[in-house]
């Protein structure tokens, strides 16, 4: 038999198979690209977001751009399931949640094709992090009043967003040729038909997914991942046993939204961090001595998340576990005042403060940034961590916003670049509020005035701010990462993910922040940097094969105690349990469903060939020696 057995034409017919399972394939569907999903997140009492099934949730296409088209799917529609097809101006709260009532809905593709802007959408919560602040949230005056709290429901379909105009251009052809023409009868004829695939592999909560990845560990599978990245930190002076007393200045890193790589957080983030870096920067140059008292820079990341980043900085400062860059170890009794950057804009500036409204601090912030003061004022901001902590701690938060913010895009896709009038004025607000606290800090450690300095803090700003806002493939990231790097070509998402993940976000900003306040060792190359523990980067001359810095700033962990205290009660709700499901992939596909009648025929004739095959190989099966010896005789 062997003479017989040609591996070359097994082999052709094999790839001559899948390359027409392939060309079959492409036939059926059409790959709808360039979408973000909902996905799953928990924490350890609830789920939240979306998943699709474990295949993909497949419904005709239904477009729901005005109240009728709903109320037709409410009442009259007959060919479920369906997939909506929303435009922004209706993915609201309550059309969601009509959508969900019906049971007739598989999934929803949100568009904004008109680039237009309703005139407030945040789905956050009206009280962002109600549970885990210190002080309550008043529900009749909220912080966030334009909070849906669509980021804190379990939805029980997918939901992806585009704003591919091409894309949905051949959505709509599809189902107007196929759908719209007759609605009465969509029940009698093959369908246009989105398969929506984001199957979360996830389900309860944190502490139901946890028992579940302990349980499947011996086959490495996982379910979820908590949540958790890392903070970076930066001391003016180092920390040392003279050390008494640290001023701590912070923002946050992080932001939120409701789709995969769409967080964008301009006014929610973005703001007070480049003030962040540009008062690091400027404060830096001001050369200040000092070892009594200094100031420490924290950038707190997954603040969104119930305070991940100050929960654990405040658990390790309590347990004699957060340490200095020198090794020292920090307390929280050290902490004598922390100031928060917050959401900054060009209007104007308001301080909250608790426990510190006639501090020094407090009263020079006051006149050199012209703000209202705002005497035991805690916004949901990291601060209240640290009251939480300590509720006698003097704390300062300068914002935007007095008794309710003002940004309308809250944690949402749509607080990005353009969520600013004017950028000129926006960069001179931001400025001002740097060098008016660099100001204030430098008199605090001194006690005398801040010298003028000619460093240009606003055009730094105007730079940083082109980086995160328009384009990370800048030229002050270029120049603060190694020689070589790729930086994307689009803008960073601010979303803090799972701690297993690299940041893109926290590695470039780590860098930026040793560009702007370390120092240059000229005289060694990259080998000799690299020996010595410095950091290597490209620089901002255009010629300049790299050069060496050296720097203070360093990384502590961004991972909630609450993953690391053996046996937490996961339900207690002391620290952040959030944790983010495992997926596979995230995709959209169009084809052309066949109608109901078609479809039990197709079983029919399938249930008919297969029956028929099986009695085939039966018979033949049954009268096998009557057959096969017949054949040898003859042989």
């Amino acid at each position: 038999m062997g003479k017989f057995f040609n591996w070359k034409l097994v082999l052709l017919i094999t790839t001559l198979q899948v390359v027409a399972e392939h060309r079959i394939k492409d036939l059926i569907y059409t790959s709808i690209d360039n979408v973000a999903a909902c996905f799953r997140r928990h924490n350890g009492t609830h789920q939240f977001g979306c998943s699709s099934s474990r295949s993909g949730s497949i419904g005709a296409i239904h477009f729901v751009e005005n109240e009728l088209d709903l109320k037709w799917l409410e009442n009259n529609a007959t060919a479920d399931p369906y997939v909506a097809v929303v435009p922004f101006s209706m993915f609201t709260k309550d059309t969601l949640f009509r959508l969900k009532e019906t049971n007739k809905v598989n999934g929803v593709l949100m568009t904004n094709m008109t680039k237009s802007r309703p005139p407030s959408y945040s789905p956050e919560d009206t009280c962002p992090n109600r549970y885990s602040s210190a002080r309550p949230c008043n529900d009749t005056k909220p912080w966030n009043p334009h909070g849906s709290g669509l980021l804190m429901e379990d939805w029980p379909f997918p939901m992806f967003f585009m704003e591919d105009e091409k894309a949905l251009e051949e959505i709509r052809a599809c189902y107007v040729k196929h759908n719209a023409h007759d609605l009465e009868t969509q029940k009698q004829r093959s369908l246009c038909a989105l398969e929506l695939k984001s199957f979360m592999y996830a389900a309860v909560d944190t502490r139901t997914c946890l028992r579940r990845n302990a349980l499947a560990n011996i086959h490495s599978i996982q379910f979820c991942k908590p949540l958790g990245d890392k903070s970076i930190h930066w001391s003016l002076t180092p920390v040392v046993e003279e050390t008494d007393s640290i001023i701590l200045v912070t923002a946050r890193l992080d932001s939120n939204s409701m789709f995969d790589g769409l967080v964008p957080g301009a006014r929610s983030t973005i703001t007070g961090l480049v003030t962040f870096l540009a008062t690091a920067f400027y404060v830096n140059s001001l050369q200040i001595n000092a070892t009594k008292t200094t100031v420490m820079f924290s950038l707190l990341n997954g603040e969104a998340y119930d305070y991940i980043g100050s929960s654990r900085m405040v658990y390790d400062l309590k347990e004699g576990n957060f340490k200095a860059y020198t090794g020292k170890s920090v307390n929280l009794s050290q902490i004598s005042t922390v100031i928060e950057l917050g959401q900054l804009s060009s209007g104007k500036l308001f301080l909250h403060t608790s426990n510190s409204e006639d501090s020094a601090i407090a009263l020079s912030l006051k006149n050199s940034l012209e703000a209202t003061v705002l005497k035991d004022s805690v916004p949901p901001v990291s601060v209240q961590t640290f009251l939480k902590a300590n509720s006698s701690l003097p704390t300062i938060v300068i914002a935007e916003y007095g008794q309710e913010f003002t940004n309308n895009y809250y944690h949402s896709i749509l607080d990005d670049t353009k969520n600013f009038d004017d950028k000129k004025s926006l960069t001179g607000n931001l400025a001002k509020v740097a060098v008016g606290l660099g100001n204030t800090l430098y008199k605090s450690i001194t006690g005398k005035e801040a010298p003028k300095n000619e460093k240009n803090v606003q055009d730094l700003i105007s730079y940083m701010l082109s980086c995160y806002l328009d384009n990370a493939n800048c030229s002050l990231f270029t120049a603060a990462t190694s020689p070589g790097y790729v930086i994307a070509n689009h803008t960073m998402p601010l979303y803090i993910s799972v701690k297993s993940y690299s940041n893109m976000a926290t590695y470039l900003t780590s860098q930026l922040m040793i560009l702007l306040t370390g120092e240059e060792i000229p005289e060694l190359n990259s080998t000799s940097c690299y020996k010595k523990h410095y950091v290597w980067m490209k620089g901002e001359k255009h010629n300049s094969t790299g050069i060496c810095m050296n720097s203070t700033v360093y990384f502590t962990s961004a991972v909630s105690p609450a993953f690391i205290i053996e046996g937490y009660d996961m339900t207690s709700g002391v620290y952040s349990t959030w944790s983010e499901s495992i997926w596979d992939s995230l995709s959209v596909r169009m084809f052309l469903k066949p109608s109901a009648a078609t479809e039990r025929l197709s079983l029919i004739l399938g249930s008919s060939i297969s029956i028929l095959a099986f009695i085939v190989v039966w018979f033949v099966n049954s009268r096998s020696k009557i057959i096969f010896n017949s054949s040898t005789a003859d042989l």
